[in-house]
């Protein structure tokens, strides 16, 4: 992993950093010398991680959070910054997608998504805003897919993403003071697909190829986890952007 500029001394809460690009930030920002707050829904797997920061010679802990448990982001938020001493940056990862299209999900689905990519953050954010407004740099990191050009069969998880985006614009008005990046994700190989049904991935990345979608390179996690962290170290950037591999 390229280590961004020094995260020395500052306190980073990462929220879904259990696998893929939420992993490793939280690896990222260890390696860079921050305390790390590590939580995701699968504790052993963030207990894994945070393990492999302090065999480095960082510092790390991990915690159980289900997102979609207001009491749950609550605690998550007041331990954590109670075991660092405040949080200056806010990593909120969590996030999931069906592969179903718009016209055959659910009631049920809807809610679930939402609760986990948009709602979910904004109670972590909410929990966090009295320790990220006295942070001498405060950050809020809240990823999104890449807009205005649909997926067909990831619309649900797109539009839940898109109202996310829409989130951190309200934050960026509500508090001005407060700086709020919204990164787009292009192509990252992860775990995201693991739980698609085989048959209907290889439709939909039929339809994805005939319609362009898929053009730029796949980048590692460790790759987009670097770009966005030197995103969050570049208090001169934009507060809206999209990381993504090289155009194929």
């Amino acid at each position: 992993m390229t280590i961004p500029a020094s995260l020395e001394g500052r306190r980073v809460l990462v929220v879904g950093a259990s696998s893929g690009i939420g992993r490793a930030l939280a690896l990222g920002a260890g390696a860079a010398g921050a305390r790390v707050a590590l939580a995701a829904r699968r504790l052993a797997l963030v207990e894994e991680a945070a393990e492999e920061i302090r065999v480095a010679g960082g510092e790390a802990r991990a915690w159980g959070c289900d997102v979609t448990s207001e009491v749950d982001c609550a605690r998550l938020v007041a331990d954590a910054a109670a075991w660092m001493g405040g949080i200056d940056v806010l990593l909120y990862m969590s996030g999931s997608s069906p592969l179903v299209r718009v016209a055959d999900a659910p009631a049920s689905l809807w809610h679930e998504m939402l609760a986990t990519n948009l709602v979910g953050a904004a109670l972590v954010v909410r929990g966090a805003l009295d320790y990220l407004r006295g942070a001498a740099d405060p950050v809020v990191v809240v990823t999104t897919h890449s807009m205005g050009a649909p997926w067909p069969w990831l619309g649900v998880y797109g539009t839940t993403k898109a109202a996310l985006a829409e989130l951190a614009r309200a934050l960026r008005s509500e508090e001005p003071h407060l700086r709020v990046l919204s990164v787009a994700v292009g192509n990252t190989a992860s775990s995201f697909a693991d739980n698609w049904d085989p048959d209907v991935a290889g439709r939909a990345l039929e339809q994805w190829v005939a319609d362009g979608l898929l053009r730029y390179e796949v980048l590692q996690c460790n790759e987009m986890a670097d770009a966005i962290l030197a995103a969050v170290l570049d208090p001169s950037g934009p507060d809206e952007l999209l990381i993504a591999g090289a155009e194929v």
